[in-house]
């Protein structure tokens, strides 16, 4: 009983790590081609100014906008009718603001930079644009992944614990 345990953990062992490898080769491929630039450009913003760039989207998807060497701008997406969409995240890194906005439909968009700062800023901009296919894609490779780290570590739980048993076994048995 314990043999076949040991084998279907070795066999649960091999199979996740193959999981993994292949969910791994295709991951890289996938953010690659998910990072479509609209716009990288540096900009000056005057203080208690604001800042107006059209975007035009085709297709529904996440618009990550990047802000290096900022204080943390007011930024706002508007659509096409003059809707105000709400950032689903704003995340900070040093001088480093990334905010990401979900877009429902395709057209045009404009984003708003406001300059509530005391002082004028020289910002650099990165405008990305993720379609929701990608990040289909992506949380699906995701959840393969985690299948197979689940496996692996199924596999080796099982060898161990047997081989712990085969041990307590065998010394029980020479007493």
């Amino acid at each position: 009983m314990f043999v076949n345990l040991i084998r279907i953990g070795i066999v649960l062992i091999v199979i996740g790590a193959v999981i993994l490898l292949v969910a791994n080769s295709f991951l890289p491929r996938v953010y690659n081609v998910m990072m479509g630039t609209l716009s990288n450009m540096t900009i000056n913003i005057d203080v208690y100014s604001r800042y107006l760039i059209p975007i035009y989207i085709k297709s529904p998807a996440y618009i990550v906008v990047l802000l290096n060497n900022s204080y943390p701008l007011t930024i706002y997406v508007f659509d096409q009718f003059g809707h105000v969409l709400s950032p689903l995240s704003y995340k900070q890194v040093h001088n480093t603001y990334l905010i990401t906005f979900q877009l429902p439909e395709h057209g045009n968009y404009s984003l708003v930079l406001f300059n509530d700062n005391p002082r004028p800023l020289n910002v650099s901009v990165l405008i990305t644009v993720v379609s929701q296919y990608m990040v289909s894609s992506a949380l699906i490779i995701n959840a393969v992944m985690d299948l197979g780290i689940i496996m692996f570590i199924i596999g080796a739980l099982l060898i161990v614990v047997n081989a712990l048993f085969i041990a307590r076994y065998r010394l029980l048995k020479t007493r």
